[in-house]
Formats: structure tokens, sequence, C-alpha cells
């Protein structure tokens, strides 16, 4: 008989249990494993929730702060409310800035395509950084399934930011390019229209100094231009994209760091008005050296017949001097910002140590420690785009002045909406009481000047050096604006007759020779280049001449290129080109 309190025997319990076995024992270690899993994975769910809570109030904090940022500016700006955007930028630069923004607002369509490549590149950074800080926590697990998943999105969001910041970049410089082109275009138009009296007299402009304009000086204002759209849009939204991601991570170290881009943005804007100031010094010695160059070259023969070739050299290394002199100054100070710049790397190191000793601590793991500070190394680099856009807009903005001042004029020859076209002429010249001084001047060329020409009658205006003859010629292609009296073609007053219309009846040989580079058909038929040389009445015009065998002895012919200014042919050669345009208007 079974005592009270034993066991069931095995065959029993195997009868009572068919899936017993009796040689089953429980496993002590098996236990504690056991247990030990459950009490993990109570733990990480403890952690997992006070994370939550973490966040939650980081993302208070965050809300609280940008809140606070956003009053700031609006009683800023409500402060400002009469001078909008004065606080940030002065009303110099803002005047600077409006004359490019129609050639801005034509280029669109690459400028919002480069915008949102850059918000793709942004966006793909802010999914690296905490990326990055994840990674370093699986990389301790070794984990290499996890490590491999991870790395494989940390690749393809890599090359995602690769690929678009090229886009970006290539669409940006597009529309930095074509808005120079288009700027270029308008300021040569404009300074085609300007009177005969801009480019001569005392205060005439050299062209040296015209060509500089719109040649270099429209380079800086492209690099000028790219600099900005490369940094409104894309520094700003990675700006604000790693300064949210640093504020959730942790609110206290993010105004720690930002305690520190103040004193850089004084710095800087210091720093950007000095050079500016440099920067006009260099485009204007620059300038100077272009022009010279532009006066002398073109006379070499006289230079060379006048033994002359030490004094220029000597008056060329005076110039080459000072230009180099403002060059290197304008070199000096424009690497000298992105230098103050760098200096905020030493907050990444003050950064990096300030996150260690919360680690350590308790209070922050490592994986936030390295989002964090990657975050902060990334902010760097926007800030860093906004210290060139304002060093190259302080170099751009003497540029864009000094091109666009080119444009800025009233003419004194204006044409009536009214005025005549004239068929044709039959050649009579009256002139009535014809007064006129160049510029400012008290002495007067001509006063009271009365002179009757018929129609086919020749004559010679004869006289001393500064008597007029010419400047009577160019009154009669109106020109200059008399002071008084008027100048009448076959009883039409010539202001009353419109300005293509009478420069087409007038035909002009002057004593200073123009040739362009191009071939002979091409100078004889200038006035016709545009809308297409008329063979025939280039060698009919060479014809009358006497020009035409001399032209079909040359290997091309007409076809023959006379080079820059002319300098495949003789001064007679020459000379005759005027007689050959001269007559080419009238066949």
């Amino acid at each position: 008989m079974a005592s009270f309190g034993s066991f069931p025997s095995a065959d029993v319990e195997k009868e009572l249990n068919p899936g017993f076995d009796k040689n089953f024992q429980v496993d002590p270690v098996s236990s504690d494993v056991a247990t030990s899993k459950e009490i993990k994975q109570e733990r990480d769910e403890a952690e997992k929730k006070e994370q939550e809570k973490m966040d939650a109030l980081q993302s208070f904090k965050t809300a609280i702060i940008v809140s606070g940022m956003v009053v700031a500016v609006s009683v800023l700006y409500a402060r400002n409310r009469r001078r909008p955007l004065q606080w940030l930028v002065s009303a110099d630069q803002i005047g600077v800035l409006t004359a490019l923004k129609p050639y801005l607002q034509s280029e669109w369509r690459p400028i919002i395509s480069g915008w949102l490549c850059s918000a793709i590149s942004v966006y793909s950074l802010s999914r690296i950084v905490p990326l990055a800080g994840r990674l370093s926590s699986v990389m301790a697990t070794e984990n290499l399934m996890s490590l491999r998943n991870e790395g494989l999105i940390l690749g393809v969001l890599v090359l995602t930011r690769i690929v678009a910041n090229y886009l970006q970049q290539a669409l940006l410089w597009e529309a930095a390019l074509n808005c120079v082109y288009k700027v270029r275009v308008f300021v040569f138009n404009r300074v085609l229209q300007r009177d005969l009296g801009f480019f001569e007299g005392e205060k005439g402009i050299l062209p040296g100094d015209v060509a500089y304009r719109i040649t270099a000086e429209a380079e800086d204002i492209a690099d000028t231009v790219y600099s900005l759209l490369n940094t409104i849009v894309p520094s700003t939204l990675q700006l604000s994209a790693m300064a949210t991601q640093m504020l959730v991570i942790s609110p206290v170290l993010s105004l720690i760091s930002a305690l520190v881009i103040p004193s850089m943005a004084l710095i800087i804007g210091c720093l950007g008005e000095k050079l500016r100031t440099i920067s006009n010094k260099a485009q204007l010695s620059t300038a100077a050296l272009s022009a010279y160059l532009n006066e002398v070259l073109p006379s070499i023969l006289f230079v060379k017949a006048n033994n002359a070739e030490s004094s220029e050299r000597i008056r060329f290394q005076l110039l080459a001097s000072a230009d180099l002199s403002a060059c290197l100054k304008k070199k000096q100070m424009k690497v000298l910002i992105p230098q103050m710049v760098q200096m905020m790397f030493f907050g990444v190191l003050f950064m990096f140590g300030a996150s260690s000793f919360i680690v350590s601590s308790g209070t922050f793991n490592f994986s936030a420690m390295v989002s964090f500070i990657t975050s902060l190394v990334l902010l760097i680099d926007p800030i860093q785009g906004v210290g060139k856009a304002y060093n190259e807009l302080k170099q751009g903005e003497p540029a864009i002045e000094r091109l666009f001042n080119l444009t800025l004029f009233k003419s004194q020859v204006i044409e009536k909406p009214d005025a005549v076209d004239l068929a044709s002429i039959t050649g009579e010249v009256k002139v009535c009481g014809l007064s006129f001084a160049y510029g400012d001047s008290i002495a007067h060329v001509f006063d009271g000047l009365d002179l009757h020409i018929n129609a086919g009658e020749t004559i010679a205006l004869v006289g001393p050096s500064g008597g007029g003859k010419t400047t009577l010629v160019k009154l009669l292609l109106r020109l200059y604006e008399p002071l008084s009296g008027s100048i009448l073609i076959d009883g039409y007053d010539i202001r009353n007759i419109q300005l293509e219309s009478l420069r087409k009846h007038v035909g002009l040989v002057s004593q200073d020779t123009v040739l362009f580079s191009g071939t002979i058909a091409e100078n004889i038929g200038y006035r016709d280049l545009i809308s297409g040389i008329n063979m025939d009445r280039v060698k009919l015009a060479a014809q009358i001449a006497n020009a035409d065998e001399f032209i079909r002895s040359l290997p091309d012919q007409y076809e023959t290129t006379v080079g820059p200014r002319g300098s495949n042919f003789s001064g007679g050669q020459k000379q005759r080109h005027g007689t050959f345009l001269d007559l080419f208007s009238c066949v």
C-alpha cells in the first residue's frame, strides 16, 4: 500500500500523461537564462517608455524654443516694418540685388529645380545623421545582419545626396550664367544707345574700361549670383535641418552651441564691408590696366616709331604694380573671412567634451552623442556657405554697380514719336543760326553759323584744327544736339527725321578708317551684316571705287580676312574701305 504523500510511479504517470518522459529532469541553468531574458525584456521596455517620455519632453522644449525664435523675429520685423529687411541687409545692397531681379525671375525653372534637388539632398542628410548614431550602436553589438541592412540604407542615402548635390550645383550655375549673359546683352545694347559724348571729350569713358566691365566684372557677378542662389535655400534648409536635429537631441547643448553664431556674424559683417571697399579699388585698378592696354597695343606702330618702348614699359609697370597691390589686399581679405568661420570648429571640440561628460553621467547615451556631434559638424557647412555668399556679395557689389552704371543715362539725342522716314532725298542742306559747344565748355565751336549747300553741289570746308569741320559732320548725323539753330535736309529739320533714316542717307568717309575683324565682303557690306549681304552690291561698290581688280587678285578674293583693325592691309587700302562703305549705301 502506497504511503501518504508519495509520488506516483512512472507507469502511473505515463498512463495519466502520455507525453511524460521518465528521464526528464529540470535544468537549473536553463531556468536562470529564461529568467534573465524576461528581466532584460522588462528593462528594455521600461527604458523604451522612459525614452519616449524624454523625446516628448524634448519635442515640447523644441517647440517652445522655436516659438520663441518666431516671436523674436516677429518683434524685429514689427519694429522695422517701415524698413523691411533692412535690419538684415543695407539699402544699398537691396538696390544692387534689385537690379538683378528681372534676370533671376526669367531663370526660375533651373533655380526652382536646383532648390528642389537641394531639398532632396538635405532630406537625405537629415536621415543620415540619426542613422550614423544607430550604426555606432549596431557595430557595438556585432550584429552582422543589422549592420548590413543599416550600411545598405546609409549607402543609398549618401548616393542620393551626391547625385542631388551635383544636379543642384549644375542647375544653379546654369541659372547664374544665363542671368549674366542676359545682363551683358542688355548692358551692351544700352552702351550702343548712349550719346557720342559719353565716349568723347575730357569726361569720356575709355573703351577698355567698358570692355572690362562687360567681360571680367560680369564674371564676378556670375560668381555672386551663383553663391547667393546656392545659399538662400540650400544652406537655409541644411541649417534648419541640422539645428532641429540638435534641438531634439539636446536643447541645452544646442543653445550653448548657438552662442558663438552672433559673434561670428558680427565679425563677418565688419570684414565684409572692408572687402567691398577693397574690391572696388581692385576693380578700378584692373580696369585702368585694361584701358591702357586697349589704348597702347593698337598704336604699337606709333610707339615703335617714336622709340617709346621704355616709357611705355615704365607706365605699364606702374599700373601693374598698383593693380598687384589692390588685388593682393582683396585676396588677403577674401581668404580671411572663411578662416574666421573655421573658428566654429573650436565649438565642436567644446561640445564633444561637454557631451562626453553628459554621457559619462548617464543622462546622454553614446548614440545620441554621435548624432549630436555629427549634426554640429554638418551645421558648420551651411554657416560657412553663408559666410562665403556674403563674401561673394561684397566682392560682386562694386562690379554690379559699375556694370549697371553704364545703363543709367538720359539721352540728349531723342527721336520724336512722329519722326518721318525719308524714302529718298535730293541732298539740299541748310544750316540756320547753328550754335554748339562740347559739354560744359564756355567756348563755342559754332555761334550762329549759317550755311546753304544745294543738291548735287560739292564743297570743301577748310580751316585750322579745332575749327569745327568734323563737328559739323557729327551734327549733320545728329550725333550731338546743337545749343540753338537747326539743320535742314530737303526742307526737313533733322530733328523730325527718324535717326535710322537720316543716317542711311548720309555717307561718312572718316580720316580715321575703321576696319573690323572679318572678310572684305563683310566690311564693305557692314550695314547689311545682320540682314544678309548682297554680293552683287558689294562687287558693284568695289568696281565704282576701282578696287574690284585688286580684290580679285587676292587668294580668297572677297572672302579674304582683313585682320584686326585691318592689319593685313596698307594705309591706302584701309582709306579706300571708307569709300566702299559709302558707295555700298548708294548702290
